[in-house]
């Protein structure tokens, strides 16, 4: 049932950071957070938001001449298993980050400034 719910996670992610540098992207945060709580609950998404940005991902793909990417793209499982991986893969490269940054924490590289050594 969560699984469901990665694609549009994904994209509210995505749209939530390019909003604050881009304006134009913050009219889709809205309906990214509605289309997640949606699947989230279980229901059919109200807005059909990750189904819209399939279709403009393989259409912006298929206008700049990647016509194959386009078309795997313009299916809802592939699309769906994509986003899916992204979420999952950039999921556990942050959770290893954190624990880099609490064992660089817990064991400072540089304890007095003479000597400062990296071991990873």
């Amino acid at each position: 049932m969560v699984l469901f719910c990665l694609p549009c996670l994904g994209l509210l992610v995505y749209f939530g950071i390019a909003g604050i540098f881009f304006p134009k992207y913050r009219r889709y945060i809205r309906e990214g957070w509605i289309c997640f709580t949606d699947k989230l609950r279980g229901k059919k998404c109200a807005v059909s938001f990750d189904n819209r940005m399939r279709l403009a991902l393989s259409t912006w793909l298929t206008r700049h001449r990647m016509v194959r990417l386009g078309r795997w793209f313009s299916s809802e499982k592939n699309f769906s298993l994509f986003m899916t991986s992204v979420v999952v893969i950039s999921t556990i490269i942050t959770f290893y980050f954190i624990v880099l940054y609490v064992q660089l924490q817990i064991n400072p590289v540089c304890y007095d400034g003479s000597s400062c050594s990296v071991d990873i």
